[in-house]
């Protein structure tokens, strides 16, 4: 998702602002983590009970507390360290 929104925001990114640019890509990165935490807790409530209606199939789309902090925590490292080696190494322009 870093690399998809740094590509689809590169005209919108301020000239010689590496952190700004990568706070946006950071926060980007995070709200699309976040939205999908959320689907996943409703996919949960919602969808699991009707499967188990309809098939008798236990079905969990969600893990634990643990599981969502260390998603959230993968999402924000990914787009940090990648956001530093692209404006690093790959776009010395901005």
């Amino acid at each position: 998702m870093a690399m998809l929104f740094s590509e689809y925001l590169k005209d919108h990114f301020y000239k010689n602002s590496k952190i700004k640019n990568t706070l946006i890509i950071i926060g980007v990165t995070s709200f699309i983590g976040i939205t999908w935490e959320f689907a996943e807790y409703i996919a949960n409530v919602i969808v699991s009970p009707i499967i188990y209606d309809r098939f008798a199939i236990r079905t969990y789309f969600m893990g634990d507390l643990n599981d969502t902090v260390n998603d959230l925590l993968m999402d924000v490292t990914g787009a940090g360290i990648f956001s530093i080696i692209f404006h690093s190494f790959w776009r010395k322009e901005l």
